[in-house]
């Protein structure tokens, strides 16, 4: 088994890569319906809903143009397309999200900083 570095990590929005980060999560989830009934000795459960959610964050660049697009994007409320790259040709694809939270930060002592919320409306995929 090979382990994955995560500097060959990366976030691609609407086909470009966002410059400056160096974070991303994403939590992926399931919610099985339960089907038990009377006499059985086990629960049972049938597939339901999916959902996905994540963030991202990195290093706050003003003049990054992908990264002013998702400024705009939140502050519109517009959806996005993501993926998050775990290798140069392996990721998992958002092809619709919308971006829930946008967290800017800097201080006198250090950097600014930026994270995003989000929130996938339909499937993700790996590749």
């Amino acid at each position: 088994m090979a382990a994955l570095s995560g500097t060959a990590g990366s976030i691609v929005a609407a086909g470009t890569a966002v410059g400056e980060m160096a974070e991303w999560s994403l939590d992926i989830g399931h919610s099985p319906v339960q089907v038990t009934a009377f006499g059985d000795v086990w629960e049972e459960y049938i597939p339901s809903l999916r959902n996905a959610t994540g963030t991202f964050s990195g290093n706050f660049d003003t003049s990054n143009t992908v990264q002013t697009a998702l400024t705009n994007a939140m502050l519109g409320g517009s959806a996005v397309v993501l993926s998050f790259y775990v290798s140069p040709t392996k990721y998992f694809a958002a092809g619709t999200a919308y971006l829930t939270g946008m967290s800017p930060a800097i201080s006198v002592a250090g950097k600014a900083d930026v994270s995003y919320n989000f929130q996938a409306s339909g499937p993700v995929t790996f590749t």
